[in-house]
C-alpha cells in the first residue's frame, strides 16, 4: 500500500493549492480520522490510540465514481485557537483551500467536545460534513444521538461510520455533495470577546443542541473491556498490568523474536542457504585462486520459556561454504585478481554487503523488529498507552514534565527520530526540550531495543535488572537536570482517555507492514553504508589505528576487548547497528564478552545518540546549537557511564 504525501507542517513548509477539489478532514485527536482517510483513499497514515500521532499535513487522491478529490488530513485539534503548532497547521491549511469541503471526524461518545469544534468551524461559512465515528461504541455503551435532528439544528449532514470496520464510508461518499454550511455559523459569528468567552458562549448552545438530541441509558453492568480500561489505570492493578505487559512484549520480542526468528533466518536461511549461493555467484563472476571454507552450520529450532529454558522442537544442520577463505598457495596474484579479490571482499568478505550488512539487517533485526512492531501495535491500537501516561505522571513530575512526555517515549520506541516530532503535542518548551533530550539519550528505537533484549536474553536476572536500572536512572537524574537547566513550570496534564479496544487484526497488520516498509528503505542503505566504511576502513588498516587510538576508552576505562571500538565506531552513525555488532560478539560462534562486559556495553551503547537522522531532528525541531550541545554531552556521558559500571562490576566481584 502505498504511503501518502507529506505536504505541510508546522516547521515552515507550504501546501499548495490543490490543482482538483478538495476535501479537508479536521478532528479532535483520536477520533479515527487516520482511519478514515485510508478507507477514503486507500492510503495508510500511521492509525493510533495516542494524540499527536498525525503531527504533519498528509494528502492523496481519491476518485469516487469518475469524481476526482484531494482528500486532506489534518493533525488533531481541539479548537480552531492558535495556542498550539497543530491548530496553526489546520489554520493554514483551511485558509489555503478556501474552497475545499470540511469533513468534521468526531468520536460518537463524545460528542459535547465535537460540537464545540462544530461551532468554531461554523464560522468560516465552509461546507461541512459531521461525521460521527466509533458509533458502534456509543451504542455498546447505551448511547443514543438523534441523527436526522442533529442535522437539522446544526444545518449540515451528519454521518455515522465505524472505521476500524469501514462502515459508513459509502454513505460519507454520497453525502459530499450535499456538504453545506452550517447554519448555526450564523450565530457563531456573533460572538465577541475573548476566546475563552467566545467558548464558554459556545458550550452554552452545545449544551441546548446535546438536550435536543443525545440520551444514554447506562448499562446495568460495564462491559469487561470498560473494566480492563480502569484496571490497566487502578493504583496496584495497574503495576501488576504494566508489569505483565512488559513480561509479554520481553518473551515475544526478547525471546521469541531475538531468539528463536533470529536463529532461524540467521543460521537456517542466511548461513545454510542465502550466504553460500552469493559465495558461489560472486566466485562465479570474480575468479582468482582462492578456496573458500566448509563449515558446519547447526541450529535448534525451540519455543522459548525462560531466558534458560526452552521447547526443542528440531534441529536444522548443514555444511556449507563460510565467507572466510585461502589464496592458493604458491600462486602470485595480479594486478587485476587483486583488483577481483577487492571486489569479491566487498560483496562477501569478513566486511561484506551481503554477508554481513544484509545478513545483519535481514537476519538480525528485520526478525526482531518485526515482531516488536507486532506487538507495539497490538498495544497501540487497544488504547493502553494513555493509560501509561496516567500511571507515570506522578513519577513523570519529578523531572518536570507530566504524564503526557511518556506518548513520545513511548513512539520512541519504535523511532526516535519522529518521535522527536511528535514532542509538539507537549505544551511548554521546557517539556519539549527535556523530552527531546531524553528520547536522545536513553530511549532505544526499534532496532535497537530488539537486540539489547537479545542481549538481555545473554545475562541473568539480576544483570537484566542492573541495566534496566541503570538506564531508568539514568532518565530520571538527566532529566532532572535538564528540567534545572531549562527552568519554567510544567503544563497541566489533561488527556483524553479512549476505550480499551480489542486490536484488529488487519490494521495491526497494515501498520506493521508499514513500519517494515519505512525498515527496509531507510535502515537497510544505512547498513550497507556502515558495513562499506568499516570494509575501506580495514582495508587501508585504519580499523587497527583506530583500535590504537581507541584502546585507553573501550580496553582500559571500558573493560571491553579492542575489537569492540568498532561497535562504537559504526554506533556513530547508526546506534542499533552498533548493538547488533555488541549482540554478534556475545553470541556469536566466537563469543569474546563476558557477562559483566556485555553489560557495559549494553549501557554504553543505549546511551549513545541514536542516529544521524535524529539529530538533524533535533536540529529541526529546536535549532543546530541546542543539537550541538545535546549530542556534546551524549557521548562523552555514555562512556562515563559505562567505564563507571565496568569499575563498580570489577570492584563488587572482588568483594
Amino acid at each position: 500500500m502505498s504511503r501518502a504525501t507529506p505536504v505541510a507542517g508546522s516547521g515552515g513548509m507550504t501546501a499548495s493549492r490543490s490543482p482538483v477539489p478538495a476535501t479537508i478532514l479536521v478532528g479532535n485527536p483520536n477520533v479515527g480520522k487516520s482511519l478514515l482517510f485510508k478507507n477514503l483513499t486507500s492510503r495508510y497514515v500511521t492509525v493510533s490510540n495516542i494524540p499527536g500521532t498525525t503531527v504533519e499535513i498528509v494528502r492523496a487522491p481519491a476518485n469516487f465514481d469518475g469524481r476526482r478529490l484531494e482528500i486532506i488530513d489534518t493533525p488533531g485539534i481541539n479548537d480552531l485557537s492558535q495556542r498550539s503548532d497543530d491548530a496553526q497547521v489546520t489554520r493554514r491549511v483551511l485558509d489555503e483551500h478556501a474552497d475545499a469541503t470540511i469533513v468534521q471526524v468526531a468520536d460518537a461518545k463524545n460528542l459535547r467536545r465535537a460540537l464545540l469544534l462544530t461551532l468554531q468551524l461554523a464560522e468560516l461559512g465552509r461546507p461541512m460534513i459531521l461525521v460521527l465515528n466509533m458509533f458502534d461504541e456509543l451504542e455498546e455503551r447505551g448511547g443514543r444521538i438523534d441523527i436526522e435532528r442533529l442535522s437539522t439544528v446544526l444545518g449540515i449532514p451528519v454521518v455515522t461510520t465505524v472505521a476500524p470496520q469501514n462502515r459508513g464510508t459509502d454513505a460519507l461518499i454520497a453525502s459530499l455533495d450535499s456538504a453545506r454550511a452550517a447554519t448555526v455559523g450564523s450565530l457563531a459569528r456573533q460572538l465577541a470577546g475573548s476566546d475563552y468567552e467566545r467558548n464558554r458562549t459556545r458550550l452554552e448552545r452545545v449544551n441546548e443542541i446535546l438536550a435536543e438530541t443525545y440520551s444514554i441509558a447506562r448499562p446495568d453492568r460495564p462491559s469487561f473491556r470498560v473494566r480492563l480500561g480502569f484496571w490497566a489505570m487502578h493504583p496496584v492493578q495497574g503495576i501488576g498490568f504494566l508489569a505483565a505487559v512488559l513480561v509479554g512484549v520481553f518473551w515475544f520480542v526478547g525471546l521469541f523474536g531475538a531468539g528463536t526468528l533470529v536463529d532461524l533466518v540467521e543460521v537456517g536461511v542466511f548461513q545454510q542457504h542465502l550466504n553460500p549461493l552469493a559465495i558461489r555467484l560472486v566466485d562465479a563472476v570474480f575468479r582468482f585462486p582462492h578456496v573458500h571454507e566448509m563449515v558446519a552450520f547447526s541450529v535448534s529450532v525451540a519455543i522459548p520459556v525462560t531466558p534458560v529454558h526452552d521447547v526443542t522442537l528440531g534441529t536444522l544442520e548443514r555444511v556449507a561454504l563460510g565467507p572466510a577463505y585461502q589464496v592458493v598457495s604458491g600462486i602470485g596474484l595480479t594486478g587485476w585478481q587483486e583488483t577481483l579479490q577487492f571486489a569479491h571482499d566487498f560483496l562477501v568478505g569478513e566486511f561484506g554487503v551481503i554477508t554481513m550488512a544484509l545478513s545483519y539487517a535481514l537476519a538480525i533485526v528485520l526478525p526482531i523488529v518485526t515482531t516488536f512492531f507486532l506487538v507495539f501495535g497490538v498495544l497501540e491500537d487497544s488504547g493502553y498507552f494513555p493509560r501509561m501516561a496516567i500511571m507515570v505522571n506522578r513519577v513523570f513530575r519529578i523531572m518536570g514534565l507530566n504524564g503526557k512526555a511518556v506518548l513520545p517515549m513511548v513512539l520512541g520506541l519504535g523511532c526516535d527520530t519522529m518521535a522527536t516530532m511528535t514532542t509538539r503535542i507537549l505544551e511548554t518548551r521546557k517539556e519539549r526540550l527535556v523530552t527531546t533530550m531524553l528520547l536522545a539519550l536513553a530511549i532505544p528505537c526499534s532496532a535497537q531495543l530488539g537486540v539489547l533484549l537479545a542481549l538481555m536474553a545473554t545475562l541473568t536476572p539480576t544483570g537484566a535488572l542492573v541495566w534496566l536500572g541503570i538506564v531508568v536512572g539514568v532518565i530520571f537524574l538527566v532529566g532532572w537536570l535538564t528540567a534545572k537547566v531549562v527552568g519554567g513550570a510544567p503544563s497541566d496534564f489533561i488527556l483524553e482517555i479512549p476505550p480499551m479496544r480489542r486490536p484488529h487484526v488487519s490494521n495491526v497488520l497494515i501498520k506493521t507492514a508499514t513500519r517494515l516498509n519505512w525498515y527496509l528503505r531507510e535502515v537497510i542503505p544505512l547498513f550497507v553504508i556502515g558495513t562499506a566504511a568499516l570494509f575501506f576502513l580495514d582495508k587501508v588498516h585504519a580499523l587497527d589505528l583506530i583500535g590504537r587510538m581507541m584502546e585507553p576508552l573501550v580496553t582500559g576505562w571500558l573493560g571491553l576487548p579492542r575489537e569492540m571500538a568498532n561497535a562504537f565506531l559504526v554506533g556513530f552513525m547508526r546506534r542499533d547497528f552498533g548493538a547488533v555488532y555488541i549482540l554478534d560478539a556475545a553470541t556469536g560462534p566466537a563469543a569474546v564478552l563476558g557477562p559483566l562486559q556485555i553489560l557495559v556495553a549494553m549501557v554504553t551503547i543505549t546511551l549513545f545518540m541514536p542516529c544521524f537522522a535524529n539529530f538533524l531532528m533535533i536540529a529541526k525541531e529546536h535549532g543546530m546549537k541546542v543539537a550541538w550541545r545535546m549530542a556534546g554531552f551524549i557521548f562523552p556521558f555514555a562512556f562515563f557511564v559505562g567505564g563507571l559500571v565496568h569499575f563498580m562490576g570489577r570492584w563488587l566481584t572482588s568483594i
